[in-house]
């Protein structure tokens, strides 16, 4: 991965302004061991971020009266915190990760009369004994280390500070917006499925009161009604044979075990005729009308 240089990455934030009108610089993660593209010309940086690019010493720095939020956590610097005396008004300086070990070496901030809060997390200074109150006995304006006072009230975040670390205008800005985009984008999720169920409903009540069956289906249909009408007639048929059949007195055939037994004095209508067996037919054939002496004759 190849990282800009320092004076490179100072040329592509600046843009098209002049030194004196920049008021913010974030050159993090660019590569460099000392400062350098920063010049006496920006009077009116209030904002420099150089966290992570390398830096083993603060030589180079210029003077930047107005500079207030300086950002050198995850460097290398083990000292020469004396050259922060070019930034008068500086309010909060991060060193966390990096190579402060003692107190002592901290000693030069106290020339700071505007310093108000110092990080100085994951430093090996903090292994310490009484480091707290070491360190605010020897930067006597200092109120917050590491986000508490002295008290351990908690410090209040500010407009160019995040949680914990103070990380310039653009970040701080940066996380409001994001919480704001939060909020909308669930608000706006929930009017869209709102708006979702009301479609899927007013679908449903479409789909009921417009449907219409396809030409397939009609078709289908259509071929249904047929075969019912045909079923329909083919029984009509079988009814009327059976009633002529009837009529005529000729029986369908028996099923096998269901002889019928004839007593020799059983008499058919007002002749006092014995009946005899049925004589056996076809289904379509028709009945021989019985002779005049009474008795059916067979075909």
């Amino acid at each position: 991965m190849t990282f800009m240089t320092l004076l490179q990455r100072v040329d592509l934030e600046r843009g098209k302004k002049n030194p004196p009108e920049v008021k913010e610089l974030n050159l993090s993660h660019s590569k460099s061991t000392s400062i350098e593209g920063i010049s006496d010309e920006f009077t009116a940086l209030e904002t420099l971020n150089l966290t992570g690019i390398g830096l083993e010493s603060l030589s180079g720095l210029p003077k930047l009266p107005s500079l207030k939020t300086l950002e050198l956590a995850e460097n290398n610097l083990n000292g020469g915190l004396e050259v922060l005396v070019n930034c008068p008004n500086l309010e909060q300086l991060n060193l966390s990760s990096n190579k402060i070990e003692s107190v002592d070496t901290l000693t030069p901030l106290a020339k700071l009369s505007n310093l108000r809060s110092l990080y100085l997390m994951h430093c090996k200074v903090e292994n310490t004994e009484n480091y707290r109150k070491l360190v605010f006995a020897a930067i006597p304006n200092l109120k917050y280390l590491d986000g508490w006072d002295e008290n351990n009230e908690s410090e209040p975040e500010s407009e160019d500070q995040v949680g914990n670390f103070p990380n310039g205008d653009l970040e701080a800005n940066g996380g409001d917006n994001e919480d704001e985009n939060d909020s909308e984008d669930e608000d706006e999720d929930e009017e869209y499925g709102i708006e979702a169920l009301q479609r899927s409903d007013d679908l449903e009540d479409d789909d009921e009161e417009d449907y219409a069956p396809g030409e397939e289906e009609e078709a289908e249909l259509d071929e249904y009604d047929d075969i019912d009408e045909e079923d329909e007639e083919e029984e009509e048929d079988a009814e009327d044979n059976g009633a002529n059949l009837s009529g005529a007195g000729v029986t369908g055939p028996r099923r096998p075990g269901s002889k019928r037994r004839h007593d020799d004095g059983d008499e058919v209508g007002n002749g006092g005729v014995t009946s005899l067996p049925p004589a056996k037919h076809k289904s379509t054939a028709k009945a021989d009308t019985p002779a005049d002496d009474g008795v059916a004759l067979d075909e």
